[in-house]
């Protein structure tokens, strides 16, 4: 492969010429421009620099210097990766300038190419681990990248407060840009397979019918702050309905309007059908702010901490509980396992299985009325 910087032929009213990257390889050309004009008569096309030596000269000269340094980092970062450099790859590693020594900004720059082909909960997740690497470590080298530091990442994961679910977690969105980066040609002292991820499912925490009235009573009380009582609504809604917190952020308030609606779900894409309840029709209609102004994921989980404390419920909820909660509790009240498929839009029956068998062990635990025996 041959590069060689030149000036275009054109010449603007100022006297100055656009600079040209010139890339040939197997017959092929391919011809980049660098954003940096010169002054056309002060060129000197064998040197590719500006001749005088003057104060200007010299900076339009250093940044060229620069420019062959990229080509030069760019040739051999392929070269020691054992990687085959193309035309093609050259050119977008020239325009795009991955990161090659920092892994976490290769991670910034990996979620910005990615960016529209992912959704918006799988980008704030992702920066959200980003931003906690940063909270430990300003820069992390790839060549130091190996299990021993794997292992301090955990740790200081678990310095932050996160759970083990939360921790594997984190651990799989890392895995993810490993791989990317070797497919990118980064030389790493692991592989993803060297990775082994644990569960993510967690447990599933739900709130009983009881726990659920307690935030129905605050959310309709005269004396609940305005914005518990807009994240109540938003929680309340989907306990009633099972829908995911991305579902609905998605639904306006004309949609509610009429008795059933159908929306497409942000996760599957799959075309849902919801029917409005009485209990559901009160709430949407308590709050004329429902589906119309929307808080943050961030904010609707700090607010319903503070719910559960005023309401006396001891659990860790997030919005997701929700969910759990109208899964959990459509089985308590009889409902068939087939119908709560549908309505949360499992793909699988296996899937919906996990809250048949939550379900089963509460009705296991009641074996202990038995000590009341005598």
């Amino acid at each position: 492969m041959k590069t060689r910087i030149v000036k275009r032929n054109y010449v603007n009213a100022d006297g100055e010429s656009l600079l040209y990257l010139h890339v040939t390889k197997n017959y092929q050309r391919e011809r980049i421009p660098l954003d940096i004009y010169v002054p056309a008569s002060l060129w000197d096309p064998k040197k590719a620099r500006l001749k005088p030596d003057t104060t200007k000269a010299r900076d339009i000269n250093l940044i060229l210097d620069n420019v062959d340094s990229k080509i030069t980092g760019i040739r051999t970062m392929f070269r020691l990766a054992e990687k085959q450099l193309s035309l093609e790859k050259f050119i977008q590693e020239f325009r795009n300038s991955i990161p090659r020594m920092d892994f976490l900004a290769f991670m910034e720059y990996q979620l910005g190419q990615e960016k529209k082909l992912l959704k918006s909960g799988t980008v704030r997740r992702h920066k959200a681990v980003l931003n906690k690497l940063r909270r430990w470590r300003d820069t992390i080298y790839f060549t130091e990248l190996d299990e021993a530091l794997l292992t301090k990442i955990k740790v200081h994961f678990k310095s932050l407060g996160n759970d083990s679910t939360t921790i594997e977690s984190n651990m799989s969105v890392i895995k993810k840009y490993i791989n990317a980066a070797a497919r990118a040609g980064i030389r790493l002292p692991i592989t993803g397979d060297d990775i082994k991820v644990g569960s993510t499912r967690g447990h599933r925490t739900d709130l009983k019918a009881a726990e659920i009235k307690k935030i129905h009573e605050l959310f309709f009380s005269p004396f609940i702050n305005q914005r518990y009582r807009l994240t109540a609504g938003y929680f309340l809604f989907s306990c009633f309905t099972g829908l995911r917190i991305s579902d609905v952020k998605q639904l306006k308030r004309k949609q509610l309007d009429e008795q059933n609606f159908f929306f497409v779900s942000v996760k599957t894409g799959k075309r849902q059908w919801v029917t409005i309840s009485e209990k559901l029709r009160k709430i949407i209609e308590e709050d004329e702010r429902l589906f119309v102004q929307m808080p943050t994921n961030e904010e609707m989980n700090r607010v319903l901490k503070k719910i559960a404390t005023l309401c006396g419920i001891d659990k860790n909820i997030s919005f997701h509980v929700a969910r759990h909660s109208f899964a959990t509790n459509f089985l308590r009240m009889g409902g068939k396992v087939q119908d709560l498929q549908k309505i949360l839009g499992h793909s699988k029956i296996s899937e919906t299985m996990i809250y048949v068998h939550i379900v089963e062990s509460e009705a296991c635990e009641k074996i202990k009325i038995m000590d009341n025996l005598w």
